[in-house]
């Protein structure tokens, strides 16, 4: 599926395992040696929690990558033993020694009825004590590669800690002050602070750098016979499809950036992209960042957009918290069409599930959490190296199509009316809920599935209402990437994404009217992939 290294434990079971971890002090975070700290330095937030969660799933995400034979030991089993979760959580939140006699009881308990399990770990010479050591050294590293962030330094301060020191501030309110006091004078000052950003920011330049040579994108005279290895053969998105007759040229020059930022942090974001491009290559020209919308393009805007996707060097996507439905349509296009691209995630962005699994096409195998001013304010965001590459089922067409009701309170409303009316008409042809479908799914591998789906069904019907899910765009963006057929549908009177303005789009006013015309509106398009 892909030459990086994939963790065959789904994120969900990583979750839960991070969350097992932190079970035991849940209730009472403020009340350990991190939480006093951290409420010293007047850093308590309403989301430590989901902070500390984010930071355990980031160092099992590198676990499991760094050591991938481990994958199928049953170490997932091992980590979730509450006396494990408990032994690691106090580590790490409180400082306290690990048990080993309590967590070789846990290992007996939990692989010694497992033979080749056992046999294996002989065979690496590899142990409890190790495995849990392991883990806490990823720990350590995530925590080190992400110190721009203050409520990391003090985590990374308690583990590096005598125990002498964690059992002053065990006794002693006043001697957690003065030690937060000098850490805000040096560690946690704004110039430390700052070095670390760009610390951080110069890792991952390299990282880009890195990446870029591996797909061959780093020097400019490489990057323009790759780009026209890519457009020879022209996709059939613009040789037979939506986007017919384009003419397509190489641009080595210039990548694409899909973002949802208002004008306000637009150019603080073109000056970090600048800086950290021009960290890539010294020796040439750094590429230029378009900025989706920056110029009028000719035809269709969707189309336009396409071209820029398939023939600038690679796509950046800037995913904010406003869930801009543009940009995961655009993310799901440069999914379909399998050009190289970059994540960067703002903090607080809800982003879909569906989109966990790309933490297995992640360089290192995690998003790098960092923290800078932009537009006169403090914004984190995750940067992730990401080299997506999945292989096509092959064209097997099955009796089914897609439907994509867009996550809505009316999903059963529109499903209904569409279901009804194909089957009247099609009583051959299987319905498949991508609400359902997605709902049902191991969320390490749903965008596989996805992909699976929309290359095996005769065709998918989109609703596109401005309203509709990210998941939603993401799968329209698929379909037009692969040059899938579809249906785009929204209700009259609502909007949809600039980027499918002009195109055509069937609007229904009520459901009855929707089951009665969808058919006969679209005679040609069913009896073409009925």
């Amino acid at each position: 599926m892909t030459d990086l290294l994939t963790s065959t434990l789904a994120r969900g079971v990583l979750t839960n395992i991070a969350t097992e971890i932190l079970v035991s002090h849940a209730q009472s975070l403020e009340d350990t040696v991190a939480g006093r700290m951290l409420k010293w330095a007047g850093l308590i937030e309403p989301n430590l929690y989901d902070r500390l969660q984010d930071l355990l799933l980031k160092a099992l995400n590198l676990y499991f990558n760094r050591y991938p034979q481990r994958n199928l030991l049953g170490l997932d089993c091992f980590f979730l033993d509450p006396e494990v979760s408990r032994q690691v959580g106090s580590y790490i939140l409180e400082r306290k020694s690990i048990n080993w006699d309590r967590v070789q009881e846990a290992f007996k308990r939990q692989l010694n009825s497992n033979k080749d399990t056992l046999k294996q770990l002989e065979n690496q010479n590899l142990n409890y004590k190790q495995i849990i050591e392991d883990f806490i050294e990823c720990y350590r590293q995530v925590l080190r590669e992400q110190l721009s962030l203050p409520q990391v330094v003090i985590l990374l301060e308690i583990l590096n800690q005598s125990e002498n020191l964690i059992a002053e501030f065990r006794a002693s309110e006043q001697r957690i002050r003065d030690y937060i006091a000098q850490l805000q004078t040096n560690q946690l000052s704004s110039q430390n602070l700052n070095l670390a950003y760009q610390n951080g920011q110069q890792q991952l330049a390299h990282n880009l750098t890195e990446e870029m040579g591996t797909v061959g994108l780093l020097n400019p005279d490489q990057a323009l016979q790759v780009i026209q290895a890519r457009l020879d053969p022209t996709p059939a998105l613009f040789d037979i499809g939506l986007c017919k007759g384009r003419q397509l040229s190489a641009n080595p020059n210039e990548y694409f950036v899909s973002h949802g930022f208002d004008s306000d942090l637009l150019a603080d974001w073109r000056k970090t992209l600048e800086e950290t491009l021009a960290q890539t290559n010294e020796q040439s020209e750094v590429p230029r960042p378009y900025f989706s919308g920056d110029t009028l393009l000719g035809g269709f805007r969707l189309c336009g957009l396409c071209e820029k996707l398939h023939t600038t060097r690679f796509s950046m996507f800037l995913l904010p918290p406003s869930q801009d439905r543009n940009v995961y349509l655009e993310l799901g296009i440069a999914i379909g069409l399998g050009t190289p691209f970059f994540l960067v995630q703002h903090y607080e962005a809800d982003i879909p599930k569906i989109l966990d699994g790309l933490t297995r096409y992640t360089k290192g195998g995690l998003f790098r959490t960092m923290r800078r001013e932009l537009g006169n304010q403090i914004e984190e965001y995750d940067f992730g190296v990401v080299h997506f590459t999945a292989n096509l089922t092959p064209a097997n067409r099955q009796k089914k199509y897609l439907i994509a009701a867009g996550e809505l309170i009316e999903d059963e409303d529109f499903e209904g009316s569409i279901i009804d009316a194909v089957n009247n008409r099609y009583p051959h042809l299987e319905a498949i809920s991508l609400t359902e479908q997605l709902g049902a799914s191991n969320s390490g591998w749903m965008l596989e599935q996805l992909i699976e789906s929309i290359q095996t069904s005769r065709f998918a019907i989109y609703r596109v209402d401005e309203k509709c899910s990210p998941t939603t765009f993401l799968a329209l963006g698929i379909s037009i990437g692969l040059n899938r057929p579809f249906l785009m549908i929204n209700r009259t009177n609502r909007e949809v994404p600039v980027d499918l303005r002009g195109m055509g789009i069937y609007q229904f006013p009520n459901f009855v009217t929707l089951e009665e015309e969808i058919i006969s509106r679209h005679q040609s398009f069913f009896a073409r992939y009925n």
